[in-house]
């Protein structure tokens, strides 16, 4: 079973991967052919990746204007990785008159997120479930379900973690390259081979080692997962996992999980 999950996650990376460059640190330019709406994906390497598209007029309605705003408001959205999309109060512009041009019925992604280039606006999601909907007329922020399967990884690295989320249950595996510490014993596999790089987790019950494994798990996806910031959140299906400096910690629904990092790793 596990193998098909994989081959699954590998349709969906290959996909929400396709489209950007988003090697080096820096931002990737792009709008719609009305040339109303504006986008950049932002993954400098001294800040969290996000995704800003503004739209001239602004958007409407408007909300009310916050004290804590102390600049221009309105101008559109943005959202990073995980958590919700929210109103723009910038005092710059992503506008670039080079940017590229998604035709209509074409989609962006990058790091994640995808955006859908439509005759009556733009609508883009966050590989959490978060997303916008920019357009002339009437522009709205809104919540959908995580991807069904995808990859993320820790900002070092270090850790990759491969989800999927059906209507039985979800089930998150993380690899980390420096291995479990302390070392799950080593045992005699009828199928695949010993390994002491991965931990698994269903929306209930416990995290336990993956010590016999046919396939590379998350590993096989690392090029195209997307990174989870420190500090921020993935959840889906259950699952939350949340990513620190000092590591990765998954947990379901019924308070089950795992600690990961290059130190030390713990079930709980």
């Amino acid at each position: 079973m596990r193998s098909s999950w994989w081959a699954l996650i590998g349709v969906v990376a290959f996909l929400v991967g396709s489209g950007s460059a988003i090697g080096a640190s820096g931002a990737n330019s792009f709008r719609t052919p009305s040339g109303n709406i504006y986008c950049a994906y932002e993954h400098y390497s001294f800040a969290p990746i996000d995704l800003r598209c503004e739209i001239r007029g602004g958007i409407k309605p408007l909300p009310p204007k916050p004290s804590t705003c102390n600049a221009d408001w309105g101008a559109g959205y943005s959202m990073r990785q995980s958590g919700l999309a929210r109103v723009l109060c910038i005092s710059d512009t992503v506008y670039d008159p080079k940017a590229k041009v998604i035709a209509y019925r074409t989609t962006w992604s990058g790091g994640g997120f995808a955006c859908e280039s439509r005759t009556t606006g733009l609508r883009c999601t966050s590989p959490s479930g978060a997303g916008f909907f920019l357009s002339r007329e009437h522009s709205y922020t809104f919540t959908t379900s995580a991807s069904k399967n995808g990859t993320f990884k820790t900002v070092s690295g270090n850790i990759v973690c491969g989800y999927i989320i059906v209507s039985s249950g979800s089930y998150v595996e993380c690899g980390i390259k420096s291995g479990l510490r302390p070392r799950p014993a080593k045992v005699s596999c009828s199928a695949g081979d010993y390994t002491d790089k991965r931990v698994g987790l269903k929306s209930t019950g416990r995290a336990v080692p993956v010590v016999c494994a046919g396939d590379p798990g998350p590993f096989l996806y690392e090029a195209k997962a997307w990174v989870l910031p420190y500090g921020d959140t993935w959840q889906g299906g259950g699952i939350t996992c949340s990513s620190e400096t000092t590591g990765l910690t998954c947990t379901n629904r019924v308070g089950h999980g795992f600690f990961l990092s290059h130190a030390r790793w713990r079930s709980f």
